[in-house]
């Protein structure tokens, strides 16, 4: 009987041979793969202008072990290859290789035992040692080739334009992160700097932060640049919404008006709409409320009502004017021609009635601020002729009766209601043109940001906004040098005389720049005889008429003394 374990230890000792030569093979094939394919990399980022980053080389021993545990995986031998390659290399013509495929049919018999004490006799006296491993020359030189290339390019810095570029794309993700900061901190103090509800309503906070959270921290400039703009363009619109210039130019001549007005109290209300203090003149109108109707009061309450009367009509009279220099102004421009005539029909059906909207609501009841000013003036006068019948009815008859009373009451009642109406209107005037003022206030430091973004010189934001300038200041110097006191230059007697006219004639100015610093400039000086020449134009006379104006004057003398000559 044959022995099968010296025939198959024999074949598992050449299969464990030879697939360590496989995996030794493995791991040059994967390591000339990895370097090529990092060959190509670096080449794509060298040609570019870049540095090949350091990750790729780091990656690089992940996937040659990878890359060699795989393709030894697949290209492992089994026991029937490894029987195969021993039959070949010792010449035993196929023994080990039919054992084994009648070992593993189970087949029996005294040949299949003849056969299997043949092949062991034969393989005991080999060795599988004597299995050397060939060392694939042009493999180990491509590979080595590659490698040195790969390690040649790892050193290759980027080049100066795109170190520039990387500059400015890492300078640029932290001034915009540094700008949305500064953004946010803005909208903080707005909020904190509105005086009421009304204001924080018009101003809307809430959605100015969520602008702010829609920007992004990105490293392009341009990018940057088109989102801030972007941003300001959102900010110019909302400011133009709240524009009031048509309501402040109506208030501003009512201001005038009110000023030539010789009571106290129109006068001080006009200074305050001089000044854009609405909600102080609201509240200065509201204290020229009629009282209730009183019998045995009705000439005083007459004179109390005529300082609101007076005002109420300068106003209406201001806001009539400033509407009609406003309609001739729009109607002679040509392409508003369609427009205005319009907005003229409109009026006249309503009345008289003025804009209506953003810019002449008055609170929200959709009437213009002159519809309000001539219907005060109109309740107002509604108000004094019914205090005059009154009182001419108790200077008849010694009382009021009630259908007087009534519409006193009635007349009161529509003073007070336009007067709260007009008060609302400027409370929202002046809402409307603080907070237009501190959204132009964020697009002038929004373009202040713009400006950081772009400038490489300013190291942080406040000090390109100003807030905390740089630089140096001005240095201090000293000049030593003397000059010993001398008389006055006698007159020599010689007349200059400067002809041409006064803001004619080229002019060549020039600017001179310097670096700014601290220093100290210093001169010595040392006593030496000098000799000087004293010349100086004693008198200097400058003349602005022009030569051909001057001589046709001398003729027209001259002429005038040969006339006087001729008569003698």
């Amino acid at each position: 009987m044959s022995d099968p374990s010296k025939i198959e230890g024999f074949v598992n000792a050449v299969r464990g041979r030879l697939n360590r030569f496989r995996l030794v093979d493995s791991f040059f094939h994967a390591l000339l793969a990895g370097a090529g394919v990092l060959l190509l990399i670096s080449l794509v980022f060298i040609l570019r202008g870049y540095a090949v980053p350091r990750a790729w080389y780091l990656a690089l021993p992940v996937a040659i072990l990878l890359g060699t545990g795989i393709t030894w995986m697949i290209r492992r031998r089994n026991a029937e290859q490894a029987a195969g390659f021993a039959d070949r290399f010792f010449g035993l013509k196929d023994a080990i290789s039919s054992y084994w495929h009648f070992r593993n049919q189970r087949r029996e018999g005294a040949v299949y035992s003849l056969q299997g004490e043949t092949t062991a006799a034969q393989v005991e006296s080999l060795d599988p040692e004597s299995l050397t491993y060939r060392w694939p020359r042009r493999l180990l030189f491509a590979t080595v080739a590659l490698v040195a290339l790969c390690t040649v390019l790892a050193f290759k810095k980027a080049s100066p334009e795109v170190v520039e570029k990387m500059r400015v794309a890492e300078e640029t993700a932290a001034k915009t992160e540094e700008i949305n900061e500064h953004l946010e901190d803005v909208i903080d103090e707005l909020e904190k700097a509105a005086e009421d509800d009304e204001e924080l309503a018009e101003l809307d906070p809430d959605q100015l932060r969520e602008w702010v959270a829609e920007l992004k921290n990105t490293e392009n400039r341009d990018d940057a640049m088109r989102q801030y703009a972007e941003l300001e363009r959102k900010l110019q619109e909302a400011a133009r919404r709240l524009d009031q210039r048509k309501n402040e130019q109506i208030l501003a001549k009512a201001a005038e008006e009110l000023q030539k007005a010789e009571e106290q109290e129109p006068r001080a209300l006009g200074k305050k709409l001089a000044e854009k203090k609405y909600r102080e003149a609201g509240e200065d109108l509201e204290k020229l409320s009629p009282e209730e109707m009183k019998p045995e009061k009705l000439s005083e309450q007459r004179k109390e009502l005529a300082k609101l009367k007076s005002s109420a009509q300068r106003m209406a009279a201001a806001a009539k004017a400033a509407n009609r220099s406003g309609s001739s102004s729009s109607s002679a421009a040509p392409s508003e021609s369609g427009s205005s005539s319009e907005s003229k029909g409109s009026k006249s059906s309503s009345g008289g009635g003025g804009e209506s909207g953003g810019q002449g609501g008055a609170g929200g009841s959709g009437e213009g601020l002159e519809d309000q000013l001539a219907q005060l003036d109109s309740a107002v006068k509604g108000l004094d002729n019914a205090l005059k019948n009154a009182e001419r009815e108790m200077n008849q008859t010694g009382q009021c009766s009630a259908k007087t009373n009534g519409q006193c009451d009635s007349q009161r009642r529509a003073v007070l209601t336009q007067l709260q109406k007009l008060n609302q209107s400027l409370c929202k005037v002046g809402s409307c043109s603080k907070c237009q003022s501190r959204l132009l206030s964020m697009c002038q430091k929004l373009g202040q940001c713009q400006g950081y973004l772009c400038q490489s010189q300013c190291s942080s934001l406040s000090q390109c906004m100003g807030t905390k300038p740089g630089g140096k200041k001005a240095g201090n110097g000293s000049v030593e040098s003397r000059r010993d006191p001398l008389a006055d230059t006698p007159s020599s007697g010689e007349l200059s005389q400067l002809q041409g006219t006064k803001g004619q004639g080229p002019s060549v100015s020039t600017v001179e720049a310097a670096d700014d610093g601290d220093g100290v400039a210093t001169r010595r000086g040392a006593a030496k005889q000098r000799e000087f020449q004293h010349q100086l134009e004693s008198f200097v006379h400058r003349e602005d008429v022009p030569a051909d104006v001057k001589e046709g004057v001398k003729e027209y003398f001259k002429q005038i003394h040969q006339s006087e000559s001729a008569a003698q």
